[in-house]
């Protein structure tokens, strides 16, 4: 008689939340903190040397990374299908990029497939395509004031409230006019942060 069974994977609590926590762009220390773990602690439980972590360390982690304890128990899942996060206007990370004249307020974590974040560009100044280099599509909101798109050698002028989507393969940059910062929604797809650990 053939018996037919779900073979199920299994996964220690210790590899779900170093698995959760990559997938947030978290370092092992900024979980700790955040969590009020000590970081000694919440490096034995990832890597498995303490095999059965108390209650109450396993519920602020999970709290922290938005899950229940029995997720850090279940088989093994697709993390890019369980991802629900929520934030404030804040971000998850600021990126300063100061010799290029702006910063980067990043709402999504720094995964390869997407970004969405808020670039807070200074006066005067233009971001070429070198410092947000994107292969795939860009949808651009201006939040406020104007930003003026060069995209393929037209110059194309974007005020507050009014957005633009384009194909990030051809040659494009961003251009504040005025002398006052200018700040707008960025989403790429893929992220145009191909390489985090430069970060």
């Amino acid at each position: 008689m053939e018996v037919s069974e779900k073979k199920q994977l299994e996964v220690s609590p210790g590899e779900a939340i170093r698995s959760r926590r990559n997938l947030l762009g978290w370092r092992a220390i900024e979980l700790a903190r955040r969590s009020g773990i000590n970081p000694g602690t919440l490096n034995a439980i990832e890597k498995g040397r303490i095999a059965s972590p108390s209650l109450k360390n396993l519920s602020s982690i999970a709290k922290t990374l938005g899950i229940s304890v029995a997720a850090l128990f279940s088989e093994a899942y697709s993390d890019s299908e369980r991802v629900f996060m929520g934030g404030n206007q804040k971000g998850q990370h600021i990126l300063e990029f100061p010799k290029d004249g702006l910063r980067i307020v990043c709402y999504t974590p720094l995964v390869p497939s997407v970004f969405v974040g808020k670039v807070i560009v200074k006066g005067e100044t233009r971001v070429e395509h070198r410092v947000l280099p994107t292969s795939g599509m860009i949808f651009v909101q201006v939040i406020m004031g104007k930003l003026s798109i060069s995209f393929d050698g037209k110059d194309q002028l974007v005020r507050e409230g009014n957005y633009a989507f384009f194909d990030g393969c051809f040659p494009h940059s961003y251009h504040n006019p005025h002398f006052k910062e200018s700040t707008f929604l960025l989403v790429t797809a893929p992220s145009f942060l191909t390489r985090p650990s430069t970060l």
